[in-house]
């Protein structure tokens, strides 16, 4: 985990929230990009568009996101047979303990949490999520992007304290899942040669079920 670089923002004491620069290592990393590459290339099979999956919504109905999305859980009976399964989810170190402690009394929920599921996110022209909350504990987000970077955009905000956090690969941010928050929309620079070089998005929401539930990562 030495290659961490960690912050807890705690500016807003009502707000606070975790940011991990170079979450993953080169060995992890290296394994991510051959499953985010096998998505791309099967694309039109694995991955929905949002407006056409249960997301958030506004009053009229509409999508407040769009993107491609895939739960990876879904797609193996062991979840450590996925890269993004097995190396995403290292947050019970001590390490990370005594970040998240720094964030009392949010940090409680995601201590007493038994239960996550990942979501892998895609942005293509144009896309982006509009401001809205998630219906769990915590929301962990990693991203990743091909060099050279070709788009601009993809930003993210937490909207309840009009706070940006720049879009960064390999980063990591966490935070409770009941904060607004919301990504700018991608435009490309370049027209790329290839798909892929949009923006990543590894999702991991935590949550409280019943004591039955096991979650293999804790």
């Amino acid at each position: 985990m030495n290659q961490w670089s960690a912050q807890v923002n705690k500016d807003n004491p009502t707000y606070p929230f975790i940011v991990i620069d170079n979450y993953y290592n080169p060995e992890e990393e290296k394994a991510i990009w051959k499953e985010l590459d096998f998505f791309t290339a099967n694309s039109l099979i694995v991955m929905d568009r949002a407006e056409d999956t249960i997301v958030a919504r506004d009053e009229d109905g509409n999508s407040k996101s769009k993107a491609y999305r895939v739960y990876v859980d879904d797609y193996y009976i062991h979840r450590k047979v996925s890269p993004i399964l097995k190396f995403t989810n290292k947050l019970l170190t001590k390490e990370f303990s005594s970040l998240m402690r720094q964030c009392e009394p949010y940090s409680r929920s995601f201590f007493s949490s038994n239960f996550d599921s990942t979501l892998v996110s895609y942005y293509e022209e144009d896309d982006h999520y509009k401001p809205h909350h998630d219906t769990f504990l915590w929301t962990c987000l990693i991203w990743f992007y091909k060099e050279p970077k070709l788009f601009d955009g993809g930003d993210f905000f937490l909207n309840d304290i009009d706070y940006e956090i720049k879009l960064k690969h390999n980063r990591m941010v966490m935070f409770p899942s009941c904060f607004l928050h919301s990504v700018t929309p991608i435009k490309f620079h370049t027209n790329p040669n290839e798909p892929g070089y949009g923006r990543w998005t590894i999702t991991t929401f935590y949550s409280s079920g019943p004591s039955e539930i096991p979650n293999e990562n804790k």
